[in-house]
């Protein structure tokens, strides 16, 4: 399946990823972010970041590029190392994301002049957020 990797320095690219979810999935879904242990961030109804669940308290680089696309869709913290993008179905699983989903995340992380400048590390002093600590943090 399709997913956006988006590193810390560089561009983005597409990634082939195994469908389904499953260990196939995050194994590769770790490798190309290059972590132990990768968290899952629901950014849009449409598609969902993953990244290092303790990047930002091992120290990883801000994801400019990511945390501007997030923040575009009303996020208020930084992600930290390198993002992959996927699409979710109707059952919330990861999805390949579609062309267009594709050309929409790589315009909005191009289109430096219409987003924000990233906000302060939350993650610097909370850890690794809980997925209901980033629910309550979103509203």
């Amino acid at each position: 399946m399709k997913a956006l990797l988006i590193p810390v320095d560089g561009p983005a690219r597409v990634a082939s990823l195994p469908s389904g979810g499953g260990t196939r999935f995050m194994s590769s879904v770790r490798a190309l972010i290059g972590t132990d242990c990768a968290e899952r961030i629901r950014v849009t109804t449409r598609w969902e970041a993953w990244l290092d669940e303790n990047g930002a308290s091992a120290g990883r680089q801000v994801n400019q590029a990511a945390t501007r696309l997030a923040q575009s869709f009303g996020w208020q913290f930084s992600l930290a190392g390198p993002v992959v993008i996927v699409g979710l179905d109707q059952n919330t699983d990861p999805a390949a994301l579609s062309p267009d989903q594709i050309d929409a995340i790589l315009q909005k992380i191009s289109t430096s002049s219409a987003l924000q400048p990233p906000c302060r590390r939350l993650r610097r002093t909370t850890g690794c957020l809980p997925p209901k600590t980033v629910a309550r943090l979103r509203k």
